[in-house]
């Protein structure tokens, strides 16, 4: 039999994955510490909810169809690992660059730092390089 509060912080990082999957800010304000950290985080990009909440309407206004899906989830203590992919066709403007119409399919590891039932920390790298590359914006 499992430990109920051992799973606790793998179920909370879980959605995150389900927030930006439905594309649901309020389940943002449901797991994220009032000062979650982003790491790295864009320049002069606050830290907190709405951070991730922008992070969020940027992707899912460049990618309608914006996914991702959890491959592997791993826990160690209070900080979960997650390998996911994600994947989008481009039909608006992201980062200043127009839209193509094109499909990506990118991996994606973050590590969450749970605490007091909340992610405090995020640790994140996105493999952009290919997507951009898939989606036309970088040549082979």
């Amino acid at each position: 039999m499992q430990e109920v509060g051992a799973s606790a912080p793998k179920q909370i990082a879980s959605q995150w994955y389900e927030a930006f999957a439905r594309h649901d800010v309020e389940l943002l304000d449901k797991i994220l510490a009032p000062n979650w950290v982003d790491i790295p985080s864009p320049p002069a990009v606050p830290h907190g909810p709405e951070a991730a909440k922008a992070a969020m309407a940027m992707l899912t206004s460049a990618f309608p169809d914006f996914d991702i899906k959890i491959e592997d989830i791993v826990q160690e203590g209070n900080k979960v690992v997650v390998r996911s992919t994600i994947t989008g066709t481009q039909r608006e403007v992201l980062a200043g660059l127009p839209a193509t119409g094109r499909s990506m399919k990118i991996q994606a590891v973050d590590i969450h730092e749970i605490e007091n039932g909340k992610i405090i920390r995020t640790w994140h790298t996105e493999d952009w390089m290919t997507g951009l590359r898939e989606l036309g914006h970088l040549s082979r």
